[in-house]
């Protein structure tokens, strides 16, 4: 059985290179296999100096040849995984930056409001609509540079600390600096948004009617349609806060499920021990460990202790062995059997706390190895038969193990085989032991007792399995940390955007509210006139925000953990927590209004 492994273990390379013009994929691997044959006739399967194996230039070579974006090694991210996150990453900062942009139009539309009998003056002595209309797109500009400008310098800082939090197995694939290109970026940025948003109150700053707006006449019509624009802004500003903060929930919702997820195997009393055997050979590995094996289990709180060749959770990746054949399965046309496997030794199962679902009729320390297999590899290759006894290329399988998270808790796991050796026949191994509870005593006594044996052996990776699976979650609460912080950054925004329009339509109302009360209105009648305003935008915005959130939401189906992109129940809690932000904005400007003097307010302006 050892040999028949050495055989099949691979050794692969891979090479990098651009397609010349006019040639397609196909094209060039049926070439790539013609020079493929021909290196393996003239090496005939020579065997690599070192390696076991049946030489890296079989008659059997094949070619692979995949876009370089789509892969997964290296430098090169999946294609479409670097998609989703820019385009995420675009919409949100895109929201968040229409969420400002509607906040200063309508600082700009209460601005033009006052200066409304001021621009009625100049129109009156002689000057052009044009020249006000320039006046007032450059102030509104000059602000969006401004803002542009703090913007960069708060955005250098938050850089800094988002290079600090961001877990480090995640890579950026591109500059996370503000170099000049960001800067004028940003900066255009700043002047589109100042001229498109700046737009509408110039416009209606410059085209107010002279002998009304002169004379202090009411121009109900035209406050109406103020306030009809201001309306339209808020509940675009709640729309789009509501969006991001049913995303924000999502991946909330999903990061929970996850935390409560069953992995498969033992999570509370697991002590992992990544080890290098410095100044050890493959042979004279196996009787290291062995020692060192049961050294550790004579500890009291050790339970059992057993290794692993690679541990995917632990950031090392999975390994995979390409086969022949597998008995009573046909591949499909092209179908390349590259199996995944793990490399594990006796007791892993017990040490784990993988269940067995069928053991081998002969132990592992007789037969000096044996091959187990996962339920979900038996349902892909043999549905409804007995797979102990079947052959994996040269493999035999001898036992079935359930499934469990192999490379990481998000995905559902895959087929998957084992081979279990007496023995490791590797310097680089993960050292498994289970204790009966108490990992931190068990920690320290493995450490004494790992470094009588080598005192050279690096044991600064030494972790509790809870500690390897909160490691795994770093992609998911980076991400969480991030739609979150823009989520809270536009509840803000949207809560300060409703108090401001509330407080301006109280100081525009003040001396009605004023008749009002001297006519015997009560101060619950003045709260209830301007909370009903408050909540008819709040219940507009929040009934749009929901209806895009149905529809945008989809697109975080892929990273969604056991939730559903539609869930009713943090749809519901997202929009019952908005919509009492926002009636609380409401709230203080309504409370101003119930103070208001009836005196003082029939002498207002």
């Amino acid at each position: 059985m050892e040999e028949h492994f050495k055989k099949s273990q691979p050794v692969d390379f891979r090479l990098a290179g651009f397609l010349s013009p006019n040639v397609s994929r196909r094209q060039a691997t049926a070439e790539l296999d013609i020079v493929a044959r021909n290196i393996a006739q003239k090496y005939n399967g020579a065997v690599l100096p070192g390696y076991g194996n049946e030489g890296i230039f079989r008659s059997d070579l094949k070619t692979q040849l995949r876009p370089a974006a789509r892969g997964s090694w290296g430098a090169f991210k999946p294609h479409r995984a670097l998609q989703r996150a820019t385009a995420l990453a675009v919409a949100v900062g895109g929201l968040v930056l229409l969420i400002v942009c509607a906040n200063l139009s309508n600082l700009l539309l209460a601005r033009a409001t006052k200066r409304r009998k001021e621009m009625a003056i100049r129109l009156s002595l002689g000057a052009s609509r044009w020249q006000l209309l320039r006046q007032t797109l450059t102030e509104s500009i000059l602000l969006a540079l401004l803002g542009g400008a703090v913007g960069i310098l708060v955005a250098r800082w938050t850089n800094q600390l988002l290079l600090a939090i961001k877990p480090g197995d995640v890579p950026f694939l591109v500059q996370a600096a503000l170099d000049y290109r960001v800067v004028c970026f940003a900066l255009l940025v700043s002047i589109l948004a100042g001229f498109i948003f700046g737009t509408a109150p110039a416009w209606q700053a410059t085209g107010c009617d002279l002998n009304s707006v002169l004379k202090d006449e009411g121009t109900t019509a035209a406050k109406s349609r103020r306030f009809q624009l201001r309306d339209i802004l808020v509940v675009t500003q709640i729309a789009l806060c509501l969006l991001l903060l049913i995303g924000a929930g999502l991946c909330l919702r999903s990061f929970a499920e996850l935390h409560a997820a069953d992995p498969g195997f033992n999570t509370k009393d697991t002590v992992l021990v990544p080890l290098r055997l410095n100044g050890h050979t493959e042979k004279s590995a196996g009787p290291f460990f062995q020692e060192m094996a049961q050294r550790l289990e004579a500890l009291p709180g050790i339970r059992s202790v057993s290794y692993a060749q690679n541990f995917p959770l632990l950031g090392g990746g999975s390994a995979s062995v390409p086969v022949d054949r597998i008995d009573d399965y046909t591949p499909a046309k092209d179908e390349f059997l590259n199996l995944e496997f793990t490399m594990v030794g006796p007791k892993y199962f017990e040490t784990v706390g993988i269940p067995i679902v069928q053991a081998p009729e002969t132990d592992v320390r007789r037969s000096g190895s044996v091959v187990w297999i996962n339920e979900s590899f038996a349902r892909r290759y043999w549905p409804g038969q007995a797979p102990v006894g079947k052959r994996i290329g040269s493999f035999v399988v001898g036992g079935i193990v359930r499934d469990s998270h192999i490379k990481n808790l998000t995905d559902k796991p895959g087929p998957h085989f084992y081979l279990q050796r007496s023995w490791p026949q590797s310097t680089s191994l993960v050292l498994i032991a289970r204790t009966d509870g108490n990992t931190r005593a068990a920690i320290a006594a493995m450490r004494h007792e790992i470094r009588s044996l080598d005192k050279d052996l690096d044991l600064s990776r030494i972790k509790t399995m809870r500690q390897v699976l909160s490691d795994s979650f770093a992609n998911q609460r980076f991400l969480l940390m991030l739609l979150g912080g823009f989520a809270l950054s536009a509840m803000i925004l949207a809560a300060l955007g409703i108090y401001g329009v509330m407080s301006y339509l109280v100081t525009l109302r003040t001396r009605e509210i004023g008749i009002r009360m001297a006519l015997g209105a009560q101060h619950l009648n003045v709260l209830g006139l301007v909370l009903r305003h408050g909540a008819l935008l709040t219940l507009v915005g929040i009934f749009l925000g929901v209806a895009g959130a149905l529809i945008t939401t989809r697109v975080l189906a892929s990273v969604l953990y056991e939730t559903s992109p539609t869930d009713p129940l943090t749809f519901t809690a997202i929009s019952w927590l908005l919509a009492g932000v926002a009636l609380l904005a409401c709230l203080l400007p309504a409370r101003r209004a119930m103070r208001i003097s009836p005196m003082e307010a029939l002498r207002y302006e």
